[in-house]
């Protein structure tokens, strides 16, 4: 999962924790504490762990999409964005149907 790692040292620095006492109380290791905050990336579990230490739901943590500036919201870019975040199978008759459909209507 990608955090928001901004959010993430926020939260730890108003509570005057050091990496080192986060990771005491959210039951993981020192090195894990420091590659999230450096990668921002974290297996559920360890998102799951962090946000209990701190008492907050995992979305407030999860790095939310933010529309780029050199990329308007045009339709291409919509439909990109939903494709990223459906599952393979979705994705397959995704475009399976709409493959039928353009070949429907070209012929």
């Amino acid at each position: 999962m990608q955090l928001n790692v901004q959010k993430l040292k926020q939260l730890r620095e108003s509570k005057a924790w050091s990496q080192s006492q986060l990771a005491d109380v959210a039951g993981i290791s020192l090195r894990t504490v420091q590659r999230i905050e450096k990668s921002g990336i974290a297996s559920p579990e360890s998102v799951m762990s962090i946000c209990s230490a701190y008492d907050i739901q995992t979305n407030d943590l999860i790095k939310k999409e933010e529309p780029s500036v050199d990329m308007p919201p045009t339709f291409l870019n919509v439909v990109r964005y939903k494709i990223d975040n459906m599952n393979i199978k979705a994705t397959l008759v995704s475009f399976s149907v709409a493959f039928i459909i353009a070949f429907i209507l070209t012929v």
